[in-house]
């Protein structure tokens, strides 16, 4: 293996902190060359939307802030005396100053306090015994009856659980068949000493609602009501005058529904109505299109009158908002254009700079991969700088492509990678495979060859029996000659090893045939190959001196390895190739390979027998089988030979 910078091998730093951020470059050109163009647009385009939004959304503001409360304001003070007279009344009873029994004295307190609140239409007052007296405000007279809920079947719910209410409480409308009209009631509890005396009920006339929101706005041209829920009205200028009989409804309210109103834009509210953009939180606006006009509607919820919200609105014809609208929307889309366009021309602007830098990133991502072949030459620059780096980085591309050819690149490869992993590459011990390959009789074949073809011969003969290593995971450690080393398990540990190696001599054995075809076919004569193989352990690391350093392995596992390859020399014969393994590499192999055995031989410099087996694949079978027969089952590995040979070869 070609020596490497001490330096170049230590371990690398562990990275300190946390990782950083990384940008792209065309990202923060974008954000240099663009950043005034975009400041410059993109202020003109708000200050341009802001100051539409403000003309378009102020009339939506002025009216949601005045003309909503307005409506609210009335409505409630329409519905606020009522809570006042409930207090007023039943503050005389819990004082003593007006008797629950006496319904004398209760029709005249109660027809007074009447008298003196128009916007109420009736006040009762009911004993727990569900009796009582009430006045009502009927064709402009005061009438006082008594009451008697005693076997009623429709008793509201707010009369039955008084008992149980300390705080007044609003009941959902109710239809009164006498004065033909739906009633809101506030029920009042009243108390003495803490014992339930009855309660104090206040009832409006949601027609006479109605008539007071039909004085609002006239000469404004807007449209106020108040809507139970999305489906009943509760108070509208249209309903002023109309009649309904909600004697048997059974679904809903006793209330008109909103397409009984004589309103179409209100009707089609909720259907067909588009939300717009409102300045008020509490404010919804929508946009409904009716027999080709636009009306715009402002509502907002209202509580305190029951236990659900009510909804007040105004509505209006749009006119000229419309026109703002659009004029809102024209300038909102081409100021985004110009926004689009300004940030897409810097954009280009950072992609063409940036293009030079992300070729020059994606090229050093192929060195660090050693994919130096595949490196297409950076093109030529504008900008003086970017020209230097790409003149320098070609040059260097292309003393690494002859650095390649040194340097096995599988190897560096998963070094670096256990230089990550592990931290180090320090030498250790381990269990590996070792090949060595020899080309039989080459000293006479090269005495009639002209040098190139020499060289052509060995490059391509070492190219083969290479791809075949590497596609078993195999390291190539050096070229000797016309020789080769090869090993499996370092520097990454590999359980199968031995297969791998296996493996590797079965592919060497089919590729050295087929190529001695290929040569014969072209009037060359074939070469013949002899393969060794042995597994054990050795010592794997960084061998050498100071200034050059090997990544190898020593030990006698190599040696006996390099003797095999030596015997199969003599047991070759006619062969084009033999591949000869220990019996230790074949127990360790499993069967990777087809194997026959040899017996014992005796290995030059070494005392003892060592068994072992020749790859032989099945067409060749019948030739070695007359010579020594087969045996069905590899042996267990032969005891480890004792150590008195050198360390290498």
């Amino acid at each position: 293996m070609t020596p490497a910078p001490q330096s170049a091998l230590k371990p690398a730093p562990k990275p300190a902190g946390r990782r950083r951020l990384r940008l792209p470059i065309a990202a923060v050109l974008v954000a240099g060359f663009g950043s005034l163009m975009l400041a410059a647009v993109a202020s003109v385009l708000v200050l341009g939307l802001v100051s539409a939004g403000t003309n378009t959304f102020a009339l939506l503001n002025d009216k949601a802030d005045l003309a909503l409360a307005g409506v609210e304001v009335r409505v409630r003070h329409q519905l606020d005396p009522a809570r006042e007279m409930a207090r007023f009344v039943a503050g005389l009873i819990e004082r003593g100053e007006l008797r629950a029994g006496d319904a004398t004295a209760m029709g005249d307190t109660l027809r007074g306090a009447l008298a003196g609140a128009p916007d109420v239409t009736g006040l009762a007052f009911i004993r727990p015994d569900l009796t009582g007296v009430q006045v009502g405000r009927l064709n402009g007279d005061l009438s006082v009856t008594a009451i008697d809920l005693q076997g009623e079947s429709d008793v509201p719910p707010e009369v039955l659980d008084g008992p149980n209410r300390s705080a007044a409480s609003w009941a959902d409308p109710r239809w009164l068949k006498e004065a033909q009209n739906s009633f809101v009631t506030l029920y009042q509890p009243v108390r003495r000493d803490g014992r339930y005396l009855g309660q104090v009920a206040v009832g409006v006339s949601l027609g006479d609602l109605s008539r007071f929101l039909s004085v609002l706005y006239v000469e404004q041209g807007l449209n106020a009501f108040v809507l139970y829920d999305q489906t009943h009205v509760l108070a509208h200028p249209a309903l002023v005058g109309r009649s309904f009989d909600f004697s048997n409804k059974l679904d809903g309210p006793p209330l008109p529904r909103i397409d009984q109103v004589d309103d179409p834009p209100l009707a089609a509210l909720w259907t067909s109505g588009v939300p717009v953009q409102s300045l008020k939180k509490r404010v919804e606006a929508r946009g409904v299109s009716v027999l080709g006009s636009d009306y715009m509607f402002l509502t907002r919820s209202m509580s305190g009158y029951g236990q659900q919200d009510w909804i007040i609105g105004i509505g209006y014809r749009d006119g000229e908002m419309g026109v703002e609208i659009r004029r809102l929307y024209i300038t909102g889309a081409v100021g985004f254009a110009i926004l689009l366009v300004s940030v897409g021309v810097a954009l280009l602007v950072g992609r063409r700079i940036s293009r030079q830098v992300a070729l020059l990133a994606e090229a050093a991502d192929r060195v660090r991969a050693f994919e130096f072949r595949a490196i297409a030459e950076l093109p030529d620059s504008r900008l003086r700088e970017m020209a230097r780096a790409a003149a320098a980085f070609n040059a260097m591309v292309a003393g690494l492509r002859w650095f390649e050819t040194y340097v096995p690149k599988a190897l560096v490869l998963r070094l670096m990678r256990q230089r990550e992993t592990e931290g180090g590459i320090a030498s250790v011990q381990r269990e590996v495979t070792v090949m060595f390959t020899d080309i039989r009789g080459f000293s006479r074949m090269a005495e009639h060859m002209a040098a190139a073809d020499i060289a052509t011969l060995l490059n391509e003969h070492f190219t083969l029996l290479a791809a075949c290593i590497e596609a078993e995971g195999g390291t190539v450690d050096k070229f000797i000659g016309d020789s080769l080393m090869a090993f499996w398990g370092a520097p990454e540990a590999q359980e199968d090893h031995a297969a791998r190696a296996l493996r590797a001599a079965h592919a060497i054995h089919h590729a050295i045939r087929a190529d001695n075809r290929r040569r014969v076919t072209a009037g060359q004569a074939p070469i013949h190959v002899g393969v060794g193989l042995h597994s054990g352990p050795v010592v794997v690391g960084n061998i050498g001196s100071d200034s050059r350093i090997n990544y190898t392995i020593v030990g006698d596992t190599v040696n006996v390895a390099a003797r095999i390859e030596e015997l199969s020399a003599a047991l070759q014969g006619d062969a084009e190739v033999i591949v000869l393994t220990s019996g230790v590499t074949v127990a360790k192999g499993k069967d990777a390979a087809p194997l026959v055995r040899q017996g014992g031989r005796s290995l030059r410099g070494r005392t003892g027998m060592t068994e072992l087996w020749r790859l032989v694949p099945e067409d060749e079978r019948k030739e070695v089988v007359k010579a020594v027969p087969p045996v069905l089952k590899p042996p267990l590995p032969a005891p480890a030979p004792s150590a008195d040979a050198d360390s290498t070869v």
